[in-house]
């Protein structure tokens, strides 16, 4: 039975293979397109709105030059600088503001661009596969465990960076492939272009240049012994190469040690505040959500490579290159675990090994191979349930909040009644409420503090400006189907009307109270 699968299996390879190139050109760009777009249409992410995160920044830009008058460089020296004052990644914030002022605040056409970065991310995952000798099946299925999991938020979110950095990573690294294989110096230049691209956009895709470096010496030492004379020897065969990755890397990491600081990354690395018991809690809890299907199946996976045990000990750069990616990712994210979206690039290493590597594995055969292409297969499709889920909730928040703040805003404006926000802690959900309100001509929000139990304005520049409680007309808060409720603001609603609006609740003040 098996026998005869595998042979099925091998005929569909050999079809598939006989493509041009093309039509496998044009397979590829259509299977991915038709994937992402059609989970983004079908599920509604794409024009599900604002989400009180990140994307309350285009409302800020838009702001800048509208209402405030600022230039476009202006608005990105001001963007950047300040981003500068605590974090590395100025081509992000370069990107937001040149999409400010191409779009608007039409985040649907925003959601379009990041739906296409997902789509070429895909097909360049997919041509670096093709490269290191995979079948268009097991291509295809590198792009998609890479991409397809509770790292899928990078979709349709418009915060993350993510989407753009393994879109780059993923072509530089096909176009590194390429001049490994064909000698020619314009892709070993448009790939460290592409890398500088990635890493002056993201932090954490700065530890991918190390792996970068080691898969390139990877490629030279091949049938050869591991020696020092060898090892000198394929150094010296691309030692531009390394050498302008290598300075890349050594560059930005002193950039961000010794001149921005690392004390605003308190996500990252080790800490002596923190227990050993907190960090194995961090990561038991990754290890039975975001990681639970990477743990589950790669434990099966490793046993089935450990049954060729004298042929698995010969994988020992592999090991090394998946390390390389894996161990500096787990320890940036020391002591919160990996979850969501920065489980890429973190991720990309686990695919390689056990795609990339597990699939040309030769030994790998009979119904160890079934088995071990099972795995793959279920893991995918456990992981492709989770990109629903995901999908869904996000629309559903953002029909929430799109609700609210359309209702709220039909209720207040061209009235002098007063609206408090209570998101805090979330500070990004009142600044989306502070910046899209007075883009829409309202500047009467106010913003409640838990703490302190004060009304006050916070943003602009009549933040210190009060209010008392019996002046608000109208209140906006998460309830307990919003991830971000936290808990019941203290305030006395008895005097208003609740209007649920799925993820948020809006109390109206009722006549005469």
């Amino acid at each position: 039975m098996a026998e005869r699968l595998i042979g099925r299996v091998h005929e569909v390879y050999e079809r598939l293979d006989r493509l041009d190139r093309r039509k496998e050109a044009a397979l590829v760009w259509v299977f991915f397109g038709a994937l992402v777009f059609g989970v983004v249409l079908v599920m509604g992410t794409l024009t599900s709105g604002f989400h009180l995160v990140d994307d309350w920044e285009f409302a800020k830009y838009m702001d800048w030059m509208t209402l405030e008058g600022k230039s476009l460089p202006e608005c990105l020296r001001e963007a950047v600088g300040y981003d500068l004052t605590m974090r590395f990644r100025p081509l992000y914030y370069i990107n937001r503001v040149l999409m400010t002022a191409v779009f608007g605040i039409n985040l649907t056409a925003m959601s379009v661009v990041k739906a296409l970065e997902i789509v070429a991310a895909l097909v360049f995952l997919y041509y670096c596969a093709r490269q290191m000798k995979c079948n268009m099946v097991y291509a295809a299925l590198f792009a998609l465990t890479v991409m397809v999991g509770y790292q899928s938020p990078v979709w349709w979110k418009l915060g993350p960076q993510e989407s753009y950095d393994i879109m780059m990573f993923a072509l530089g690294f096909y176009l590194l492939l390429k001049w490994l294989r064909t000698g020619k110096g314009w892709y070993a230049f448009v790939s460290v272009g592409a890398f500088f691209l990635m890493s002056i956009y993201k932090e954490p895709f700065i530890l991918l240049l190390p792996f970068v470096g080691l898969y390139v010496l990877y490629e030279e030492m091949q049938g050869r012994k591991m020696t020092f004379l060898y090892l000198w020897e394929a150094v010296r065969n691309r030692l531009m190469y390394l050498l302008a990755i290598g300075g890349i890397f050594v560059a930005e990491m002193f950039l961000i040690v010794f001149v921005i600081g690392t004390n605003n990354y308190s996500y990252v690395g080790l800490d002596e505040s923190v227990t050993m018991e907190q960090y194995v809690q961090a990561w038991s809890l990754a290890a039975h959500t975001d990681l639970k299907w990477y743990v589950r199946f790669g434990i099966i996976l490793c046993l089935i490579f450990l049954t060729y045990w004298e042929q698995a000990k010969k994988l020992g750069w592999e090991i090394l290159l998946t390390a390389a990616v894996i161990i500096p990712q787990c320890v940036t994210y020391s002591k919160t675990a990996i979850a969501e979206r920065y489980l890429l690039p973190c991720v990309f290493g686990f695919a390689f090994f056990f795609v990339i590597v597990g699939c040309n594995f030769k030994p790998l055969s009979g119904k160890r191979r079934v088995t071990y292409m099972l795995c793959l297969f279920l893991m995918l499709a456990a992981h492709g349930r989770v990109v629903l889920r995901e999908a869904a909730y996000f629309t559903y928040r953002g029909e929430s909040i799109k609700a609210m703040m359309e209702s709220t805003l039909q209720l207040v404006q061209g009235t002098d009644k007063k609206v408090l926000s209570c998101f805090a802690p979330n500070l990004e959900g009142n600044r989306t409420m502070y910046y899209w309100f007075r883009l829409h001509g309202y500047d009467e929000v106010f913003y409640w503090e838990e703490e302190e139990k004060k009304i006050n304005r916070s943003f602009g520049p009549r933040e210190d400006e009060q209010a008392a409680f019996e002046e608000i007309d109208v209140i906006v808060m998460y309830n307990q189907e919003d991830r971000h409720w936290c808990y019941e603001p203290s305030l006395d609603l008895s005097g208003f009307r609740e209007i649920n609006c799925g993820t948020i609740n809006m109390y109206v003040r009722q006549d005469g109270s």
